[in-house]
């Protein structure tokens, strides 16, 4: 009963010393992710959650997640602001252009409060400060 009892909790200190990153850290990569780079301007994540995942290997880890994300503001309002702000620049006038017309391919002419419910298969890498995402 003893080398029961001690082969049982070996196992449950195994289970809980996973190499995988935490479900909090992989929503705070994805988020962080998602809104950096004016993201945050445009909408807010909500219903964020792993929905599956699994370790490649010892130092890759696959997430399978699904969110929301709700915009804050409408397309028009949106392409309004990138204009203003490129002012001035050909380059800058063409860019705020394309910026506008990716956000209508992937979202359509979307109003402030539309939401979008999304699912993502994200890919992290151990590091030698813990997990990242790997944007290749």
């Amino acid at each position: 009963m003893k080398k029961f009892l001690m082969i049982f909790a070996m196992a449950l200190c195994l289970v809980g010393c996973g190499n995988k990153p935490s479900d909090s850290e992989i929503r705070n990569q994805v988020v962080g992710n998602l809104l950096s780079d004016g993201g945050n301007d445009i909408f807010a994540v909500e219903n964020f959650k792993k929905t599956n995942g699994f370790e490649k290997d010892e130092k890759t880890y696959i997430a399978d997640v699904e969110y929301d994300l709700v915009f804050k503001k409408g397309l028009r309002e949106i392409a309004q602001q990138i204009r203003q702000e490129s002012r001035g620049s050909l380059f800058g006038d063409m860019g705020a252009g394309m910026a506008a017309m990716a956000l209508k391919m992937e979202y359509g002419d979307f109003e402030a409060g539309h939401r979008v419910g999304k699912t993502d298969k994200v890919v992290f890498i151990k590091t030698e400060k813990g997990w990242r995402i790997d944007e290749n």
